[in-house]
């Protein structure tokens, strides 16, 4: 089969969509498929690799000329501005990434009807694409996508931020929805790349899939260090840095923190724009992120508890209490020296944390990973 694979672009830094995209395209690739993957000039869809690659436009921050968009956003998340704004939806997340704004969504299902004309696609793998879904009911093109217990309608939508999908519907003859969010529904199948016991989504259309790829093999280590990422935009790098060094200088910890604006050390603490995590992950502590999807399946793959400063973000504090009700970590309310330091040592004094999280990896291992939905299509 042909298939094109879309993810959802962002002008901000946002990094899962495009990774889990490749991972997924990749093993339609192996199981002998022709694939089309798409790429916008957004800034995340980096080493596209092999693929046959195919450019679509960028969204603009809400809606914004993009002129000022382009300069004022990125600054905003280096400040941290944006993580003080509590986003309570992921139709929020596509409103404020200008995914939902009438001309780009337009622009873009014009483009890949063209694609899905031109180039003969059999099958659209959506990884949170909107245009994508719509072009391929359009085109009456059978349509796969990823899907998470937070992007249902049921957990939380915000239908005032459609009106531009509404308007769009409308213009083309297709089916009319209330939320954006709905057009999920119109997924032939949905793939979830998580577990039941996290996401406990009950719909017979949708397979959970666990890793997307095989986790890598684990052995006992020595735990001798702490991992720090705090994603973009949810922190400013200031306080990370400031907060790191007050809590745990001087433990008897490395400690590694990502995402920071040069590279340096003190004592103990090494901070970097960017680490390796497959290298540091085996050798963890314990793993303090920002809840993000790939840093919750990243932290699992390697048995590593996980301490969630997910902010005021919707889906990020979903996974931090969903990571603390299956034990394999905890929540902290606030990114603070004091609050991470007592949740470290709560967390450093009782193995079933780590007993917890290898349940978890050995679950999420069992269930198929991209491979599955190659085979599902």
């Amino acid at each position: 089969m042909n298939i094109l694979v879309v993810p959802m672009f962002a002008l901000s830094k946002m990094g899962g969509p495009w990774s889990r995209a490749k991972t997924i395209a990749g093993a339609f690739m192996q199981a002998g498929h022709h694939v089309v993957l798409g790429i916008a000039q957004d800034g995340n869809c980096l080493n596209p690799g092999g693929f046959e690659i195919t450019e679509l436009p960028v969204p603009s921050p809400l809606g914004l000329p993009m002129a000022i968009a382009s300069r004022t956003f990125p600054l905003a998340q280096k400040l941290g501005i944006s993580g003080r704004k509590p986003v309570r939806s992921f139709e929020e997340v596509l409103w404020l990434t200008g995914a939902l704004a009438y001309n780009y969504e337009q622009t873009s299902v014009e483009i890949l009807c063209d694609i899905l004309e031109n180039q003969h696609i059999d099958a659209v793998y959506s990884e949170f694409s909107l245009p994508a879904i719509i072009a391929a009911r359009l085109c009456r093109i059978p349509v796969y996508g990823s899907f998470s217990y937070t992007t249902q309608v049921s957990y939380a939508s915000d239908p005032s931020k459609a009106v531009g999908i509404r308007k769009l519907l409308n213009k083309l003859g297709l089916p009319q929805v209330e939320s954006s969010l709905e057009l999920f529904d119109w997924l032939d199948r949905r793939f979830v790349p998580s577990c039941r016991l996290l996401e406990p989504i009950k719909d017979e259309k949708t397979s959970f899939v666990g890793f997307l790829k095989e986790p890598p093999q684990i052995s006992k280590t020595h735990k001798n260090c702490l991992v720090v990422y705090l994603g973009s935009g949810s922190v400013s790098q200031n306080t990370i840095e400031h907060t790191v060094r007050t809590a745990f200088k001087d433990l008897n910890l490395e400690v590694y923190v990502a995402s920071t604006s040069k590279t340096y050390t003190e004592s103990n603490l090494h901070f970097a724009p960017c680490f390796d995590f497959s290298e540091l992950l085996p050798h963890a502590k314990c793993f303090i992120h920002h809840g993000g999807q790939n840093s919750t399946m990243d932290a699992l793959a390697y048995g590593v508890p996980q301490i969630i400063a997910p902010g005021r973000v919707f889906e990020r504090i979903y996974n931090a209490e969903s990571i603390e009700r299956a034990g394999a970590g905890l929540k902290a309310n606030r990114f603070e020296a004091k609050t991470l330091l007592d949740t470290l040592c709560q967390i450093s004094s009782d193995r079933r944390f780590e007993e917890a999280a290898g349940i978890l990896r050995d679950d999420l291992s069992s269930l198929g990973g991209a491979a599955s939905i190659a085979r599902s299509l």
